[in-house]
């Protein structure tokens, strides 16, 4: 594949995967965010343009920019959280992949500051374990990235507080499955919170499917990269 081609393929899949998330109802008009890597040219990724309605969004207006922030091409101006997503690309090289999302429960998680303790399986399996909240930020600064950072340790998700979550992985698709199912959790937890405690799955548990979670990774990286 050309650098060319690689990179018409990596704003198809942005464009694809920003119109799954609005269809999902994981945003709402503009709002949000995703990006991809580019394939062989890994100091390039793609990323959502600012102030566009994702049902009229086309591939080239889809930026490619440098993780250093330099736009290379794209008709239109970068998301106003670019410079989240470069330096998440800068600072972990093994990220393939970031979406970012406002979606209710996400939100709901967000505003109030909570941690999402590891109650499903199929979410721990997408994420690696418990969702915090990162301390809060001004959105688009470096501190937003720092506190993310720090949020996302050996995690595939992270709520922004008063904002809404960020999802990484080691490409796009395993981004956007981490961000999906943890909005599925999320209102799942906030909903069985109006019973009582809500019970957990056991630690050893959390463990054992971290590991996978881990291993599933490493396939996802190696395969992306190859």
């Amino acid at each position: 594949m050309s650098n060319s081609e690689a990179r018409q393929r990596a704003r198809g899949d942005v464009v694809l995967f920003s119109r799954r998330m609005q269809q999902e109802h994981l945003t709402y008009w503009t709002g949000g965010n995703i990006s991809r890597r580019v394939e062989g040219e890994p100091h390039l990724f793609a990323v959502t343009p600012t102030n566009t309605p994702y049902d009229t969004l086309e591939p080239d207006d889809v930026c490619i920019a440098t993780i250093d922030g330099e736009v290379v091409d794209g008709r239109k101006a970068p998301t106003s959280e670019f410079p989240l997503h470069t330096l998440m690309y800068r600072r972990r090289p093994e990220v393939g992949g970031i979406v970012h999302t406002h979606s209710i429960g996400a939100m709901t998680m967000a505003v109030l500051g909570w941690t999402l303790p590891p109650i499903l399986t199929g979410w721990v399996e997408a994420t690696g374990g418990a969702v915090v909240t990162a301390r809060y930020s001004r959105p688009g600064t470096e501190e937003m990235a720092d506190f993310t950072a720090e949020a996302l340790a050996d995690r595939g998700a992270c709520f922004l507080r008063h904002h809404g979550l960020l999802a990484i992985g080691a490409d796009l698709h395993h981004a956007y499955q981490a961000a999906s199912v943890t909005e599925g959790a999320a209102q799942v937890y906030l909903q069985a919170r109006a019973f009582g405690p809500v019970p957990e799955l056991p630690e050893e548990e959390v463990r054992w499917i971290a590991d996978d979670w881990r291993a599933q990774w490493k396939i996802a990286a190696e395969a992306s990269q190859s």
